[in-house]
């Protein structure tokens, strides 16, 4: 719930900014001078001090009457918009996948100089500069190509380039919009030249609607109004739910990893460049460590991956073993780097490899040690076991934590591979490489 808090309150921001702007615009409306049209054009004095003016009256197109070119109608002002539609391919580890999309290719907006007049007598309008104002489509069409030079309706002709990269153009698609020349229209803006223009600054506009000034108020206001009090009402309900409500029950986390993974339960992430991902192991208990990472059963293109283990050091105890690794670790925290075998193939693949990650402890230090050699069985001068020793290694003593048999299947003597029943000192068949000491005194 306390996640609804925050959103809610995320609500409440953008509607009272949205109400805010609209409420700013009515102002704006309401402190611009409103005069009739033969009044500005005779007396220029009449705009406020920074020349902003309004009036409204029957439109009367200029001496250069403007055409849309892609409807070919009569206009005050127009905006073409051309669209190329495209597709592409991508590859990711669940297969080959279809990805559609749009990009804006050009933007036109058109305007012309005409006249407004509410009777009192005509005064100019310079819309060349742009206007913000209602607009009615008037075209709208899609062309089966993919690039080129391509022609719309009447003759309005664009250059559509190449689509880039790995994209295949669908089609080029043309939108015209456009403010008619007749019926009434209230503009607002500064007074320049004896035109009403558009005003200084990059925030500078020419304020135009065919809806008449009163109704252009009354939305403005209604569109603050609705700003404002759907704010208040999600602040209200957003900000006690935010600073009382329970936070959300923290999410299972596979990936922290103590001693071993759970039972039933992998660690699984994401890779997404060579770098690969690294998951933190910590080891409360001495012994053998069996760490196995692969693909989840489902994926079609599955990751190979490569397993390095360091501790916070950054001593390296397993280095590039594919898929599984077997160490002795003694306590302490250590990293496990997940990579896959074939470099920039996780980048290439949208999306990345998934994979999964078991840690299992397979023998403890204790179990290593449980059983010492007879002393008439031992050479002169050699080392007791220690944790972390390798028996039928020749009597040398192993560093803890130094990386054993890494992959399964692999040419390794049997003691090596089971510690434990190897530490008991009683195997079933004795072998030479399992008693050093009866090969010392020969």
């Amino acid at each position: 719930m306390q996640y609804l808090g925050f959103f809610l309150i995320f609500v409440a921001l953008i509607a009272g900014l949205v109400g805010l702007m609209q409420h700013l615009k009515m102002k704006k409306i309401l402190a611009a001078p409103f005069k009739k049209t033969g009044e500005i054009a005779s007396n220029p004095s009449v705009a406020d001090a920074q020349g902003r003016v309004s009036t409204e009256g029957a439109v009367q197109p200029g001496q250069q009457p403007l055409v849309a070119p892609c409807s070919g109608k009569p206009c005050l002002y127009y905006e073409i918009e051309v669209i190329q539609h495209w597709h592409r391919y991508v590859t990711t580890e669940n297969g080959t996948k279809k990805e559609t999309g749009k990009n804006t290719i050009t933007t036109q907006k058109v305007g012309s100089q005409f006249f407004v007049n509410d009777g009192s007598g005509p005064v100019g309008v310079d819309a060349s500069k742009g206007m913000d104002v209602e607009l009615e489509k008037s075209f709208n069409q899609k062309q089966g190509v993919s690039w080129g030079d391509v022609t719309f309706g009447q003759g309005f002709r664009t250059s559509v380039s190449v689509p880039g990269g790995d994209k295949t153009g669908d089609g080029v698609e043309c939108i015209e919009k456009l403010v008619a020349p007749t019926g009434n229209l209230f503009v607002m803006g500064k007074l320049a030249g004896g035109n009403i223009t558009k005003e200084d600054g990059m925030l500078g506009k020419l304020l135009a609607s065919t809806k008449g000034r009163d109704k252009l108020v009354g939305s403005t206001k209604t569109k603050a109004l609705a700003g404002f009090i759907g704010g208040g009402v999600s602040l209200l309900i957003g900000l006690p739910v935010a600073i009382f409500a329970d936070p959300p029950a923290p999410g299972v986390n596979y990936c922290a990893i103590t001693d071993q993974t759970e039972p039933g339960h992998k660690c699984t992430g994401k890779i997404y460049s060579d770098t690969g991902e690294t998951v933190n192991l910590k080891v409360t208990k001495a012994g053998t460590y069996h760490i196995h990472a692969q693909a989840p059963s489902h994926i079609k293109i599955p990751l190979q991956p490569v397993l390095n283990i360091t501790d916070s050091s950054g001593k390296s105890f397993a280095k590039d073993e594919h898929s599984d690794a077997e160490v002795q670790l003694e306590p302490g925290d250590y990293k496990i780097n997940i990579t896959d075998a074939y470099k920039g193939d996780p980048a290439h693949f949208k999306g990345g490899f998934s994979f999964e990650l078991e840690v299992k402890q397979t023998a403890v230090a204790a179990a290593l040690t449980s059983a010492t050699p007879d002393d008439s069985a031992e050479p002169a001068g050699s080392a007791s076991a220690k944790p972390g020793t390798k028996p039928g290694a020749g009597g040398g003593t192993a560093k803890p934590g130094t990386p054993t048999t890494a992959k399964p299947g692999a040419s390794t003597p049997a003691p090596s591979a089971k510690p434990a029943a190897s530490a008991s000192g009683k195997p079933a068949t004795p072998a030479p490489s399992a008693k050093p000491a009866a090969s010392a005194k020969k």
